[in-house]
């Protein structure tokens, strides 16, 4: 589908507003901040220079934002990013914020603009300071640093003050107007790993006059563990995890039928090479319930094969359906099965949707940390009337290496338990024979323990990649990555 210029711009715009929205490095944390408050600053000396009643209307006012805004504006369609600092003037803190701003109308150009905003209540300051969405209606020019700017009521509370700073562009717009909390600038006791921890960052201490709040609705009871002075990870999640299974199998159980026979339940049998090769893909979604309980969903699809050289005593399944081979005429089964071994060579493959349930008890202190996943999998095998069964535990502990602009870095090691019940029906043929078998065989894992080995890179607050090793010990080997998104 060939794309107008005018959706190509649109799409343009929201990229570049997008884009805006970079986590700061820790190291620079405190540049931006005293930058933010110049600009604050400066902007009130100069409105109160040119209009001597705004210092009265900040004086009777709860509290105010100031900050500075980019905006891009084309035809039709336009945004902006800036930052901003809210001065609550009762409690006597600040808080840093996001702004986001798109632009629905006529105009264009580039500029960049100077806001400030001025709360008549409490309401609406909190509701800027949690985070919503602003519209309204206005219209601007700017040409160099001279320019007009108009005051509107964008809602019941508050009123807007965009000053013209630099650029050339001239709008008259329907607007949207997003506000949030800045999570590098603010220390809301978001972390910078994906567990709880204590003593790790130390580089960027928190201001003095921005108290940590915590401004999510989970977990719970996440207000009284930031006050001990525990950053905790952001509470929603959303992942996808490609896992590569091979282990070695042991036959717990085992259904047969001969050509067509009833299929019955047999102990006559031995095998051999049993083995379970499988590839799986889910998505996943997390939430951290309590501060250091994080409880998940998932759903995907799994494939494999399940060799096993099974080992049949013709003797035995005689006697088992009770055929009495020296009467006449014998049973065309006789000639067959009678003191025969068979081997039964079967590559039953199985293919199906994978549903699981899970939680995750983690916490960290001055960059080592514990956590303990458990997992519970259920597969729903595709045109079989069969399922398999997993329930896994990996305690594993760690150390965490930070690595500057490029996040962090936590390495681990532990151990990896897994109880995985199969089971695998289907039609075989014994070589050199007329025989086919209709089989129905559980198995399960042979070694439940082994060793687990991995990393985990933070990149961001919101983004982490991580990939292990299981193996080492037992018959199983298995490689394991996961991308997630936090919000």
């Amino acid at each position: 589908m060939k794309m107008t210029g005018i959706q190509v711009a649109a799409i343009a715009v929201l990229l570049v507003t997008v884009a805006g929205c970079t986590t700061i490095p820790v190291d620079q944390r405190q540049e931006v901040r005293d930058e933010v408050n110049r600009v604050a600053a400066e902007t009130i000396a100069e409105l109160a220079a040119a209009d001597p009643t705004l210092q009265r209307t900040l004086d009777e006012s709860v509290g105010y934002v100031v900050g500075r805004l980019s905006a891009t504006k084309l035809p039709v369609v336009g945004g902006g990013y800036g930052f901003a600092v809210l001065h609550d003037k009762e409690h006597g803190t600040r808080t840093y914020l996001d702004i986001k701003r798109f632009d629905f109308g006529a105009g264009l150009g580039t500029g960049r603009f100077r806001a400030l905003v001025v709360f008549e209540t409490q309401e609406a300051m909190e509701r800027f300071r949690r985070g919503s969405w602003e519209s309204g209606i206005g219209a601007e020019s700017v040409a160099g640093k001279v320019g007009g700017g108009s005051v509107k009521t964008f809602g019941d509370g508050y009123s807007v003050l965009l000053v013209p700073d630099s650029g050339a562009a001239i709008t008259a717009t329907a607007r949207l107007v997003r506000t949030s909390v800045n999570h590098d600038l603010t220390d809301t006791g978001v972390s910078e790993l994906s567990f709880p921890n204590t003593g790790f960052l130390s580089a960027d201490e928190q201001p003095a006059d921005a108290p940590r709040i915590w401004d999510h609705k989970l977990p719970f009871l996440a207000q009284q563990v930031i006050d001990k002075g525990y950053d905790l990870p952001l509470p929603y999640g959303v992942g996808f995890t490609y896992a590569d299974v091979d282990q070695e199998q042991l036959l717990s159980s085992m259904k047969v039928g001969i050509n067509g026979s009833p299929i019955i339940p047999i102990d006559f049998v031995d095998f051999e090479n049993a083995r379970s090769q499988s590839n799986s893909f889910s998505v996943k979604a997390d939430a951290w319930l309590f501060p250091f309980m994080n409880v998940f969903a998932m759903i995907g699809h799994v494939d494999g094969n399940a060799p096993v050289d099974v080992l049949v005593d013709g003797n035995g399944f005689l006697d088992e359906l009770d055929i009495n081979c020296s009467t006449l005429p014998p049973n065309p089964l006789c000639p067959l099965l009678e003191d025969q071994l068979i081997t039964l060579p079967i590559n039953a493959s199985f293919e199906g949707n994978t549903y699981g349930i899970g939680t995750i008890l983690a916490a960290g202190w001055n960059g080592w940390f514990v956590a303990i996943p458990l997992n519970w999998t259920y597969a729903d095998m595709v045109g079989s009337e069969t399922d398999g069964v997993n329930f896994t535990a990996t305690p594993r502990g760690g150390y965490v290496f930070k690595l500057g602009r490029n996040g962090n870095l936590s390495t681990f090691f532990g151990g990896n338990y897994l109880d995985s019940e199969l089971t695998v029906d289907g039609l075989a043929t014994a070589p050199g024979t007329d025989l086919i078998f209709d089989y129905i065989i559980d198995q399960e894992n042979k070694d439940k323990w082994n060793a687990v080995i991995g990393f985990n890179w933070d990149i961001n607050k919101r983004l982490s990649w991580s990939a292990e090793y299981n193996g080492f010990i037992g018959s199983r080997d298995s490689y394991i990555t996961s991308l997630v998104w936090k919000y």
